[in-house]
């Protein structure tokens, strides 16, 4: 929990020193996350609605790394951002599951999606003339691929 907490407090001390148009940019750099995690949450419900129960599974290893390639293509300010916005969001989420499950998966799920973050960041960045889509495509689930789900 101590850990939480500092992490959390020392994004915000760093957001504190950036410029205003660094901070324009985590605007804009927050919207493009949040409707990533719109379209993930809608390809879960199709593909449960699809398949059944349980087929939403994994998709998150597809997302997480398409939202971070993609805000790495932006800028190094925006780069840096959505992988501060990834520590953020996995902050919340075990927030969110503490109690509910134990937390060997809590911490386990949480380094699974920090590493994918930084995969997908990384392949950004590596690759600019590259589509984010066509670079994680291994990553899309047999049944997204049924659906022509990107």
């Amino acid at each position: 929990m101590w850990q939480n907490i500092k992490d959390g407090a020392t994004i915000a001390a760093d957001t504190i020193r950036y410029t205003p148009e660094a901070l324009g940019e985590l605007a804009a750099d927050t919207k493009i996350a949040y409707d990533y995690w719109q379209k993930m949450n809608n390809t879960g419900k199709q593909l449960v609605n699809t398949y059944g129960s349980g087929q939403g599974a994994d998709i998150d290893n597809y997302y997480h790394p398409l939202l971070q390639c993609e805000l790495a293509k932006i800028s190094p300010t925006s780069r840096d951002w959505g992988l501060r916005l990834g520590y953020a969001k996995e902050i919340l989420d075990y927030h969110k599951k503490k109690g509910t499950m134990p937390m060997s998966v809590i911490s386990a799920d949480s380094q699974k999606d920090l590493q994918n973050n930084l995969y997908g960041s990384n392949l950004g960045y590596n690759n600019p003339n590259q589509s984010c889509e066509d670079l994680l495509d291994d990553r899309r689930t047999p049944n997204m691929r049924k659906l022509g789900i990107r």
